[in-house]
């Protein structure tokens, strides 16, 4: 057994041994209570304020599931892959202690692994302030991706009116691209809430929780033995338009060097909740994060090549009306960032004695980025039965925005996006003794608008002088992706069955997926299959 399965069945052990104590601790029978069911019906569980875990409508709930991914088609970005595929597994567990105490926990890991990929050296290029990315189409290879993902949370009552709740969620992942150029990237995020909240009257409660997030994913670039080969990077500050490098001995792909690119949060939300009668409620959450970072290593001696920051905020809003056995819910989105990143102006300098310090002599905007986000869904649960309901049926839709200004002075590009999806599906569960069939199926729609770039001049340029470096096969790409007309069409089969005396439900899932794009020049025949097989169990 390789070292990798090995850590997956450590990750699949760890958990089934949470989720199995937590069942061995208490006596009541799940049925079958439905995760998702419980997860979705509950407001405060798609808050930050982990006080809100006190909520939870049942004295526990567990589901274990390993999972195999296979997709395939030229519909992708220019940092995906047209022939891909992943495993992993995941446990999750809500856990009452107590009438006062409630726990939740989850463990994950999955193995991504991509063939014929090039595009951005980031893991997730949308989240970075700037791009690095190969300047060829023609050095394209495999990459993998591992994941691991721990979450903690637990909340606590101090009294009927006080409750005060934490939560650790940590990642770390390993990328990598084995031909070259190559890169090694190794990701560490971690996010961290406390919260409390208070309830007003038997109508209202109010909340209030503290965000700290950091992040660093450190990048090196290499290339396997001798070669003569010049490997050229684009750095790309928006749209595909920046500055190209040559791999080296320096820059921002510094031969056998490990840069890490930087993000720090600070904020919080306020949550606010009114539920009048026993049948309605309308929760409320705004947010708002300050996003400060750079790509570079902090000292007197190594650069900081980048300096970014932006400020993040959102609002979500969840109606609830409960009529006998049947829940509508409505759930209104609203989320944004505006970013901008600076480039450093900096020179070494020789201080004597063989030390070398680094002397900055000011900044320069590259960037300003906005993206938001609005969006609504309604999901009804009818005939619903000890927390399974029979039907499931959803709709909604996103509307969303992305304005980029990339700067190389006195040259800039223009870029914005609109973009509306609108999706629909309904599942239906069937339960027959032990046996539960479950049908799922599912449509969506997307389209987009707007330029791919805008070129400009701030000052009418010196003779001469050179034009920035840009990317056009991946900006089109990138652009056909993001505003070509696409619809999706899914299915999906699953087989639940209880086990013989025991409160555990073990279930397999099948799931197919089809996407197909029209009018895009850049994305071959504008097809993509996604397949996916599921196993587990609920407890």
């Amino acid at each position: 057994m390789t070292f990798k399965y090995s850590r997956l069945l450590a990750i699949v052990l760890c958990g089934g041994a949470f989720t199995l104590t937590a069942r061995a601790q208490s006596g009541d029978s799940i049925n079958w209570r439905n995760f998702s069911y419980i997860q979705q019906s509950e407001a405060w569980f798609h808050s930050e304020n982990a006080a809100g875990l006190s909520h939870l409508p049942v004295g526990r709930i567990s589901v274990a599931e390993a999972f195999f991914e296979k997709q395939k088609g030229e519909l992708a970005d220019y940092y995906q892959s047209d022939n891909s595929y992943k495993w992993g597994a995941a446990t999750e567990s809500y856990y009452r202690l107590n009438p006062r105490v409630v726990f939740y926990g989850k463990v994950s890991y999955d193995n991504f692994t991509g063939k014929g990929m090039a595009g951005s050296a980031f893991i997730h290029p949308d989240e970075a302030p700037f791009d690095i990315m190969e300047f060829s189409d023609e050095n394209r290879g495999e990459k993998n991706l591992e994941n691991y993902h721990l979450v903690g949370a637990l909340s606590g009552k101090l009294s009927d009116r006080w409750t005060l709740g934490a939560k650790l969620d940590f990642t770390a992942a390993n990328y990598a691209k084995d031909k070259d150029l190559r890169h090694q990237n190794k990701l560490l995020d971690m996010y961290v809430t406390a919260g409390a909240t208070y309830r007003l009257c038997s109508a209202l409660e109010v909340g209030a929780n503290y965000y700290y997030r950091r992040s660093t994913e450190g990048l090196s670039f290499d290339t396997y033995g001798d070669t003569d080969k010049t490997y050229i990077s684009l750095i790309s500050y928006g749209a595909m338009m920046g500055r190209t490098e040559a791999f080296g001995s320096e820059g921002y792909t510094r031969d056998n060097y490990e840069r890490p690119l930087f993000n720090e949060y600070q904020g919080g939300a306020l949550q606010l909740s009114w539920q009048p009668t026993s049948s309605f409620s309308w929760y409320n959450e705004f947010t708002y994060k300050s996003r400060d970072g750079y790509y570079g290593k902090k000292s007197p001696y190594t650069a900081i090549l980048t300096d970014h920051n932006s400020d993040v905020f959102g609002y979500n809003a969840i109606f609830s009306l409960k009529e006998g056995k049947n829940r509508h819910d409505l759930n209104v989105t609203f989320r944004g960032e505006e970013l901008e990143n600076y480039v450093n102006i900096y020179q070494t300098e020789n201080s004597g004695g063989g030390v070398t310090n680094v002397v900055y002599y000011g900044k320069l905007k590259a960037a300003d980025k906005a993206t938001w986000l609005l969006g609504a869904e309604y999901t009804g649960n009818f005939g619903v039965t000890d927390y399974c309901p029979a039907w499931v049926i959803k709709g909604g839709t996103t509307y969303s925005v992305r304005d980029t200004k990339a700067s190389v002075y006195p040259y800039y590009r223009k870029q914005n996006l609109k973009m509306a999806d609108i999706h629909v599906s309904a599942e239906r569960n069937l339960v027959r003794q032990k046996n539960l069939y479950n049908l799922l199926l599912g449509a969506a729609y997307h389209s987009g608008s707007g330029d791919a770039k805008e070129d400009g001049f701030y000052a009418t340029p010196s003779e001469g002088q050179q034009e920035p470096a840009g990317m056009d096969t991946y900006l089109y790409r990138e652009y056909d992706y993001l505003t070509a007309r696409q619809v999706k069409g899914e299915i999906g089969l699953k087989y639940a069955r209880a086990l013989e005396n025991q409160d555990i439900k073990c279930h397999v899932s099948l799931r197919y997926e089809v996407r197909k794009a029209f009018d895009a020049e850049y994305l071959g025949n504008g097809l993509r299959h996604e397949v996916r097989l599921a196993v587990g169990c609920t407890f």
